[in-house]
């Protein structure tokens, strides 16, 4: 007989985390392409997705799974990075856009799940390893993404249709790993927490919209930006044991919400006559939400 509590649970999943994408994409709309990777990188769909698993495991559950969460952002930088330069090389061989974008997109994917698959069969999950991962990745997917300097950015903006697109799919992912942390076990959930459904959308409708010349401005403050989801999963480790999902999801978007807006105001200190005024209208996009 199917849980209904288990059932609520997942249908809360899919839209609380699905709307507050939604939201997500309109700041990241609202503010200069310069610092959309630090907006695009924020642990929205991670954050939901960790107190979705604490939620319908337990708190204790999600706090022992966390190594798992790292190599996930790690491996999703991989993918975010290597992303552009593959969609060129596919380029060179379809002209059709949509042949381009589905070749590139499953080759990317394909090399996420390919490094994820034996991490989930072998349960790997030690903390210190995580960490060195993570390092390491972020530091190579940051060289990747400034190799090349593309100084013209754009302006994104989104259909409604596709704004719920976006929604929808992040959604999906949200209850998937509900379903996989609760059937399963909460590792399988840890690994996909922070599977790159997010950035999936973001790609394709920028690759598709705008070419993939405009994902390397976008693209190029990722790596940077992606501190502020490994900062958030780590004080989940030590938050839910203490305070519970509730409190603990509270505490660690409080202070991934700091070291964003630190970062932001980091990166456009290189450009003093503009940093305050797209400061001041990231807090005002902000406040509108």
């Amino acid at each position: 007989m199917i849980n209904k509590f288990f059932i609520i649970q997942i249908i809360v999943s899919f839209v609380a985390g699905g709307g507050l994408v939604a939201l997500l994409t309109i700041v990241a709309e609202r503010v200069n392409q310069r610092i959309a990777g630090i907006i695009l990188t924020f642990p929205i769909t991670g954050g939901m997705a960790l107190f979705f698993l604490g939620w319908t495991v337990s708190a204790k559950a999600v706090s022992k799974i966390i190594p798992a969460s790292i190599i996930s952002i790690s491996l999703t930088l991989l993918f975010i990075s290597i992303y552009p330069y593959v969609a060129q090389f596919i380029g060179r061989f379809f002209e059709n856009k949509i042949l381009q974008i589905l070749s590139s997109y499953f080759i990317c994917i394909g090399i996420w799940f390919s490094l994820a698959v034996p991490i989930i069969i072998f349960q790997i999950n030690h903390y210190l390893l995580a960490i060195l991962v993570y390092i390491l990745f972020v530091t190579l997917a940051h060289w990747i993404l400034t190799r090349k300097t593309y100084n013209k950015t754009i302006t994104l903006t989104y259909t409604v249709g596709q704004k719920i697109g976006r929604a929808a799919f992040v959604g999906f992912v949200m209850s998937l790993v509900v379903v996989l942390g609760k059937v399963l076990n909460p590792f399988w959930g840890g690994m996909f927490t922070m599977f790159p459904a997010t950035f999936s959308s973001v790609l394709i409708i920028i690759h598709w919209y705008y070419g993939v010349n405009s994902l390397f401005p976008i693209l190029r403050k990722v790596a940077v930006g992606s501190l502020s989801a490994f900062t958030y999963v780590n004080i989940v480790k030590f938050t839910f044991p203490e305070f519970g999902f509730i409190w603990g999801t509270i505490v660690a978007f409080l202070v991934s919400i700091i070291i964003s807006l630190f970062l932001i105001k980091y990166i456009q200190s290189s450009w003093p006559n503009k940093s305050n005024y797209y400061f001041k209208k990231l807090i005002t996009s902000f406040k509108l939400l």
